[in-house]
């Protein structure tokens, strides 16, 4: 009787080692991931400037992008093969495509141009995405630790675009420049030097100047004629101190000449000196010294009359009168006027 011979026993043991796959280890994944990073980080810096590169210059900005994305797929394949054993061409293509995708992310999320202009925070949007998504490549290897960190970088890629994405709420209290402001003006109540106002009968307070040299004041007669008063607390110095008064009251659009070396006779055509009070001839400016400070009123001029509002220059009565009404602001008017400081 003739027996069939058995087959031949295979021997997975015998097959030669080049066609089985090379066992991963957390050293060559390591390694894998830290190149696949320095990768992306210089995929991600050239795809910022093809994107730039798209805004002003049109469609060579996306052959750039394209081709970066290419380049970055056949790199990166190639290390994952160092950590697996071959290639891994769709685990290239997805760690790519995720790294760009948080990169646009970010870029809109910070509603920064790149290059450009540099938001704080996105000066470290590139390294980030480009280690984080380096960490998504663990989950394509079949060691758990690899894994998990995988987990973890696509988790954090995750928490980084809501982060970017979800706008902030509305400040519901003032701001820190509206905060400064109020201590400042707080500061300048507590100081107590206000501005000067004529305080007229039937008159009113229409204007507080405080945006050039000192404060100015313009009140209304109950006619309809403008006045301007100014104290300045820190007066210019001239050689001659006793000729300052007039020097602030003096129309220099009238063609006078104002001279350091002036005297009392210089300014006998414009100014009458009168028991320590300056006044013009014309009788629409007066001015004195008060403890270092220059106290003047004067017809306001055309650069402030409205007469479509019924404004017209102070007559010199008027301007006399203001001069013996001139009071300093109370705190009440100031903090009505607050928007002028």
């Amino acid at each position: 009787m003739a027996f069939a011979r058995p087959p031949a026993e295979t021997n997975a043991a015998a097959q030669p080692e080049s066609t089985a796959a090379r066992p991963e280890s957390v050293l060559s994944v390591g390694i894998a991931v830290a190149l696949t990073a320095v990768i992306l980080y210089g995929a991600l810096t050239l795809g910022l400037g093809g994107f730039t590169a798209f805004m002003f210059g049109g469609p060579i900005g996306l052959l750039m992008v394209g081709l970066v994305f290419v380049g970055t797929v056949v790199l990166i394949s190639t290390v994952a093969g160092f950590g697996a054993g071959r290639r891994r061409i769709g685990a290239a293509v997805c760690v790519t495509a995720l790294a760009f995708v948080a990169l646009v992310t970010a870029v809109f999320g910070f509603g920064t141009v790149p290059m450009i202009w540099v938001q704080p925070g996105f000066d470290l949007a590139t390294l980030m995405i480009a280690v984080l998504c380096a960490l998504f490549l663990g989950v394509f290897f079949r060691s758990w630790q690899s894994r998990i960190a995988g987990v973890i970088g696509c988790a954090a890629l995750v928490a980084g675009a809501v982060w970017v994405t979800v706008p902030e709420p509305e400040p519901t209290g003032p701001s820190q420049a509206e905060l400064q402001s109020n201590a400042n003006f707080e500061a300048y109540i507590a100081n107590g030097q206000f501005p000067l106002i004529a305080d007229l009968p039937g008159g009113s307070l229409v204007e507080v100047s405080l945006n050039s040299g000192p404060p100015h004041t313009f009140t209304e007669t109950a006619d309809g004629g403008l006045v301007e008063v100014v104290i300045d607390r820190q007066p210019l110095v001239a050689t001659n101190p006793e000729t300052v008064p007039c020097r602030y009251i003096v129309d220099v659009t009238a063609g006078v000449v104002i001279e350091e070396t002036d005297t009392l006779q210089d300014y006998s055509s414009w100014c009458v000196f009168d028991q320590g009070i300056w006044r013009l001839v014309n009788g629409t400016g007066y001015a004195r010294m008060d403890n270092g400070s220059v106290i003047t009123v004067t017809s306001a001029s055309s650069a402030h009359i409205r007469a479509d509002n019924g404004q017209r220059p102070a007559t010199p009565d008027e301007v006399f009168s203001a001069w013996n009404s001139v009071r300093p602001m109370t705190e009440i008017e100031v903090r009505e006027h607050r928007d002028v400081w």
